[in-house]
């Protein structure tokens, strides 16, 4: 019961967050940022989730989940909500990263809840991601129509109305489990540091995980500019493509779990990598409004392969300190990722082409760490 009332907040949640940052790029343009300064915010977004997954991945196992979550949830709301009444670009670039950081003081903690009550499997954590997934498409698919209906500020509202109910689902569901809170970011950091480095495997699936990521971001970054201004799609069509990527990782994550607890969380990484690079380097040459479509359902089931594998990889760290380590990894590789953003911002000069066939490039040196590896360290985790 516990695993299904996480994911239905999670799911609000997430519904939210996508329905007010699906778009983001569009409404950064709109009030006439360059696209220089457009990938510059999102690498600020992505660099402040990254710094706050280490310290919030080592508070969840310090005070529990039930504090984290909460913050994370109000910090969403209040952002997203005072989004819709800015128009500064330097305060609207503030509030997005402010709804970045908040997502990741939920997320360290809210996975470790799934451990708790799984065995730690592949599957259990595919049957997470199913739901979340689930909100993502949700917010995806409505993002475009309500910004035609009520502009832009309407569905900032929508986003954080929707983060206070995952907030007093919460407080009703799981203030039980409630900690003393004492706060050490220092400590928090050097907890998470140490068990990224004194794990070997797990150092370099972070150097892997981080050239993905910048290879990701540069070719995800302006993915709504490129159908808007390439390829001819309206605010609705974009955000139907974007809910198709996300229903194709929706209905391909549970079975891909499967898939990854016969085969390893390595392998999956390594088949995942080399697929990336190949729907990444086709979508800015593309036209035609249904092939596009095509490859974002494509792009989805590519993307199931990922998280379920990676997680799976942090199943030998001990329990008390598995939120500190999914910290610690999307930390690092959320930080150093963040570089994609606005590597994708200076190459978009270059040709609206050069994003995503460079990132192609960087994600193939993170496979290529992947393929070098050996499968005997990938369950090794020294105390």
């Amino acid at each position: 019961m516990k695993i299904f009332k996480l994911s239905a907040i999670t799911s609000l949640f997430n519904a939210g967050f996508y329905l007010a940052t699906s778009l983001i790029v569009l409404y950064f343009s709109d009030i006439g940022m360059p696209e220089f300064l457009i990938g510059l915010a999102m690498t600020l977004a992505r660099l402040g989730y990254g710094l706050a997954s280490m310290f919030s991945g080592a508070m969840a196992d310090r005070v529990g989940r039930y504090y984290p979550m909460l913050i994370g949830f109000i910090l969403g709301a209040l952002s997203m909500l005072f989004l819709s009444l800015l128009r500064s670009q330097y305060l609207a670039i503030t509030m997005v990263i402010l709804a970045w950081v908040a997502y990741s003081i939920y997320s360290p903690a809210a996975l470790a809840l799934v451990s708790e009550v799984s065995r730690g499997t592949a599957t259990s954590y595919g049957w997470y991601y199913f739901f979340l997934t689930a909100g993502q498409i949700v917010g995806q698919a409505l993002s475009g129509n309500i910004i035609k209906l009520g502009g832009y500020g309407a569905a900032f509202v929508s986003g954080g109305t929707l983060s206070l109910i995952s907030a007093a689902l919460t407080w009703l569901w799981f203030r039980d489990e409630e900690a003393k809170v004492s706060v050490n970011l220092l400590e928090d950091l050097r907890k998470g540091v140490n068990i990224l480095f004194r794990n070997r495997y797990l150092s370099y699936l972070a150097v892997a995980l981080s050239l993905h990521g910048i290879g990701f971001t540069m070719s995800f970054t302006f993915i709504p500019l490129v159908a808007r201004l390439d390829q001819g799609m309206s605010e609705p069509q974009i955000g139907f493509a974007l809910s198709l990527w996300s229903f194709g990782n929706l209905i391909a994550t549970v079975p891909l779990g499967r898939v990854t607890d016969r085969i390893g969380g390595r392998e999956m990484l390594i088949y995942h990598l080399a697929a990336s690079s190949a729907v990444w380097w086709i979508y800015p040459f593309l036209k035609d409004e249904m092939l596009i479509y095509a490859l974002m359902l494509i792009q989805g089931f590519v993307g199931a392969m990922d998280l379920p594998a990676r997680r799976l990889l942090l199943v030998g760290i001990s329990e008390r300190e598995v939120a500190t380590a999914i910290g610690s990894l999307d930390s690092i590789t959320f930080i150093l990722s963040s570089l994609g953003n606005l590597m994708a911002g200076l190459t978009w000069y270059m040709g609206h082409w050069a994003p995503f066939v460079i990132g192609c490039l960087i994600n193939t040196l993170g496979l290529l760490i992947l393929l070098k590896m050996g499968k005997s360290e990938e369950t090794s985790s020294s105390p």
